[in-house]
């Protein structure tokens, strides 16, 4: 039985933010959990270009994008929602941002969701949460059905340090280094999970990150970019993700110390680890706390 400690305090005023392009897959799922945890109203979606009608008719704010320029992608992207993110702290107490498949998760057994969270941590000035990327269990489960939770239906994932991200904030601070950085100090709460589901269904996965590599081509990033992988070499590497299951041991925060996730350089805090791709392949297999499952 969960036992949540209550307090009378006011509830904040959070927005939510997020820059897609043609993310019909996973933009309904973020408006559905953002908006049951904060309020539609309270939603910013920047649409950078879509052509596959997913951000038509949307319950909640839509900014549309002319376009970031080549070779600028990720500063010119980091500058709009920095902007963003001051021109919403003016009339909201908190502000997060993330990517479409990125879900801030405030500890259930702790807290009664995000806006709890922040009411009880007033002096939290940077929030991040513990990086779980989720994966498809090609070996014991089936794909994705779209109106469930993918919390549940997806029950294993990577404990990635690089993805521990800055992505609530109190503070007028810039985003930078495509939003795993900030120029503020923080240190990820082990009460917070973000919980990223570019791995979570296998099909989708390829789809998703062939669009991100046409944009990675289209906008002049770099190899070191996250997008810089197509869904097919991604695949060819999928099953090395599998090392393990389906008895693996769950993920437990009180094994991380958050302190060594987070360096400091230039006045810039960011965080820190091996890359994505090599920790899906030589990262330990985990378990998914059941508390999370059906949260999103």
């Amino acid at each position: 039985m969960r036992m949540l400690s209550r307090r009378r305090t006011r509830a904040p005023r959070i927005a939510a933010l997020t820059v897609v392009r043609d993310e019909s897959s996973m933009l309904p799922r973020w408006i559905r959990y953002y908006g049951d945890q904060l309020g539609v109203e309270n939603l910013v979606v920047v649409d950078d270009g879509s052509t596959d009608g997913s951000t038509s008719n949307l319950p909640c704010r839509v900014i549309p994008h002319e376009g970031f320029p080549k070779g600028r992608f990720e500063q010119a992207r980091m500058v709009l929602v920095s902007r963003l993110g001051s021109e919403l702290l003016r009339d909201h107490d908190a502000v997060i941002f993330t990517d479409a498949d990125e879900f801030l998760l405030a500890d259930p057994d702790r807290y009664e969701g995000l806006r709890d969270f922040v009411a009880r941590r007033p002096d939290l000035q940077v929030g991040a949460g513990m990086g779980l990327n989720v994966v498809h269990h090609l070996d014991h489960e089936a794909a994705l059905v779209p109106e469930q939770p993918v919390l549940g239906q997806r029950r294993f994932a990577k404990f990635v340090s690089k993805i521990c991200k800055p992505s609530l904030k109190r503070v007028d601070a810039p985003w930078v280094k495509a939003s795993h950085g900030i120029k503020a100090p923080y240190v990820p709460d082990r009460d917070l999970l973000m919980v990223h589901f570019k791995f979570a269904d296998f099909d989708l996965m390829r789809r998703t990150a062939d669009l991100r590599h046409a944009v990675r081509v289209e906008a002049g990033l770099t190899e070191a970019s996250a997008w810089a992988h197509s869904g097919e070499s991604i695949a060819g590497e999928f099953r090395s993700f599998l090392n393990g299951g389906p008895e693996v041991t769950e993920f437990d925060a009180k094994l991380v110390d958050p302190a060594q996730l987070v360096r400091e350089g230039d006045g810039i805090w960011q965080a820190t680890g091996s890359r994505q791709m090599r920790v899906m392949v030589e990262g330990p297999l985990l378990r998914v706390p059941v508390r999370y499952h059906g949260m999103v």
